[in-house]
């Protein structure tokens, strides 16, 4: 295992001499080689960890990710924005840079293409070398996700229709499904129906302004699918609308995440007739299909919280912002809606506890409240005064 010296894919800000003389970084992802035995040569591939490893614990799902120089950039960002969201959990996200992709993506040899037909050796690159090293060096949740587009979304198909078991989700972008006189979807016809369950997530996707002939393919595939899908197969078919073969995979990507991981969000039926065992039952399945570190969005647990309050169920309020405080600790609000729900419920004490929790939040990240933290703390203190 070889380290680069340099950190791969680092954006430098230049400083301008009025603001700040010493520059800055912003890492996206570290590039790192392995040597392969299966494939007989040097391996790049960077590596993207999730906001606070470093001061965590936790084990996070991973996303190997095809093309992972070209991909790296808009799949972090949308993992970012979707992860601070609630709507997906942190991930360790695994960019392969791509060495001879008609070689490596194809499942088949093709008799014009000398060199393809090489898929084979190449996820088992993935599967006995890549793979066991990404969890030997980081904390890793059993949870996998394989991403691929094009000619990689062809492999990530082939995948799920012969190993399925090596990946919980599956995201096929722009499929290159015209292979070998349309293999995938012929494979698909024979595997399908012989899997009593399947129990995986697979996503596919494909931009309107794609060639005709692979959207036509991809929707023979997707045919073949709706027939004869396995009973545990969460699957999704989507057209982004105005997008090219090039320009697709940003979206895929986004709606492909929020797809996989849609079960994080409170159930409807919860909001509706909302009950602590139910609600917490959910929030610990979660965290054990994703990790310790999965959470729904804030404005989910605010939201019901409030609810909550506005129908006079304290005591319930109280679990759910308990919740929210667990979930998102920097946000001195978060405390405050605790207080208030303990106050409510007639709990002075916690809620001087929740206020005080506040006021050293709105201090550290300077969010302004302070005086008014400070005004609920006497007024209870004064309370408790009266009552001690």
């Amino acid at each position: 295992m070889k380290t680069s010296s340099d950190e791969l894919l680092a954006k430098t800000g230049r400083a301008s001499a009025a603001v700040d003389q010493t520059p800055g970084q912003i890492i996206l992802a570290k590039e790192f080689k392995i040597y392969s035995k299966v494939l007989a040569e040097e391996r790049p591939f960077v590596v993207a960890l999730p906001e606070g490893y470093d001061d965590s614990e936790a084990h996070y799902p991973v996303l190997y990710l095809l093309d992972g120089l070209q991909n790296i950039w808009h799949v972090v960002g949308s993992a970012e924005l979707l992860t601070r969201t609630g709507h997906i959990p942190p991930l360790i996200i695994v960019g392969i840079k791509s060495v001879n992709r008609m070689r490596d993506f194809t499942p088949s040899a093709a008799a014009e293409i000398p060199y393809s037909g090489g898929g084979t050796n190449f996820l088992e690159f993935i599967s006995s070398e890549l793979m066991p090293h990404i969890e030997a060096t980081y904390r890793t949740h059993p949870y996998r996700i394989l991403e691929g587009h094009s000619l990689g979304g062809l492999f990530v198909a082939d995948v799920l229709l012969t190993r399925p078991a090596l990946f919980d989700a599956y995201i096929v972008m722009s499929p290159a499904f015209w292979w070998n006189q349309e293999e995938m979807a012929q494979k698909a016809t024979t595997f399908l129906p012989t899997q009593p369950t399947l129990p995986k997530s697979l996503y596919l996707s494909i931009g309107t302004e794609d060639g005709t002939g692979m959207r036509n393919e991809l929707s023979r595939f997707v045919e073949v699918v709706k027939e004869h899908a396995p009973a545990g197969l969460r699957w999704e078919h989507r057209e982004m609308d105005g997008e090219g073969h090039m320009s697709a995979p940003l979206r895929i990507n986004y709606f492909g995440l929020k797809f996989v991981f849609a079960d994080m969000q409170l159930p409807e039926a919860l909001w509706q007739a909302y009950d602590n065992e139910t609600f917490l039952a959910h929030e610990r399945r979660i965290m054990a299909k994703y990790g310790r570190a999965a959470k729904q969005s804030g404005e989910n647990y605010i939201t019901l919280g409030l609810q909550l309050m506005k129908a006079k169920k304290f005591a319930a309020a109280i679990t759910v912002f308990k919740r929210n405080t667990e979930a998102y600790p920097i946000f001195p609000p978060n405390y405050a809606w605790l207080a208030d729900a303990y106050e409510q419920n007639q709990a002075q004490r916690a809620a001087l506890a929740a206020y005080q929790q506040a006021l050293a939040r709105s201090i550290k990240i300077d969010y302004g409240q302070e005086e008014n933290y400070r005004s609920h703390i006497e007024r209870l203190k004064a309370i408790l005064g009266h009552t001690d």
